[in-house]
């Protein structure tokens, strides 16, 4: 059976047991048993990772990062990840992938927008710095000639009703999260 590999921060653990259960009957979803936080920490950990997938049967690779890479930790000035550092991240991404699963089909995933309700956090960020650091992933992408799952588009419009806080969501947002990602992956199984 083929294996689908997704990485991803918080907002990835939200969706995956779902993208798991759909896709149950067509191939093996694998992803980290933790958040896997910003671009630079997947760099730091992709060997580790790859290592719980069989590399011959990786057929997708879906990775969303960007939360974390926008968020003011502990309300510093500047975010954790400049945009300059986020495109290097992601070039280093993209290389980690194409070097451990050479068969695979990468997709790059935007980051979802913060809660419209929420805009105070303790790592504050705003839905405009999202869009900025997605802007980014799309040219990545687009240099790459790699595809892009736009779940901020997906989420654009949500209310409040689909956040449980200032950026996770309910189990029907997560929900509606799983079946985008399961279309993505599936495009390509």
């Amino acid at each position: 059976m083929k294996q689908i590999f997704l990485i991803g921060d918080s907002i990835r653990e939200g969706y995956c047991e779902k993208v798991k259960e759909a896709l149950r009957d067509r191939a093996e979803v694998i992803y980290p048993g933790e958040n896997c936080r910003t671009s630079q920490y997947i760099v730091m950990r992709m060997l580790p990772w790859s290592e719980l997938c069989r590399k011959e049967d990786v057929a997708v690779v879906h990775v969303n990062c960007g939360q974390w890479d926008a968020g003011h930790m502990n309300g510093t000035p500047e975010p954790l990840t400049s945009l300059t550092e986020y495109r290097k991240n992601l070039h280093s991404i993209i290389w980690e992938l194409e070097k451990f699963f050479p068969q695979a089909q990468i997709i790059l995933a935007t980051t979802t927008p913060m809660n419209p309700a929420h805009p105070e956090t303790i790592n504050p960020r705003t839905t405009g710095e999202i869009v900025e650091y997605n802007r980014i992933l799309k040219e990545v992408a687009r240099e790459k000639n790699l595809p892009v799952n736009d779940l901020f588009e997906e989420s654009q419009d949500w209310g409040e009703e689909f956040y449980l806080d200032y950026c996770h969501m309910t189990e029907e947002g997560y929900s509606r999260l799983a079946k985008k990602v399961t279309r993505a992956v599936s495009a390509y199984l």
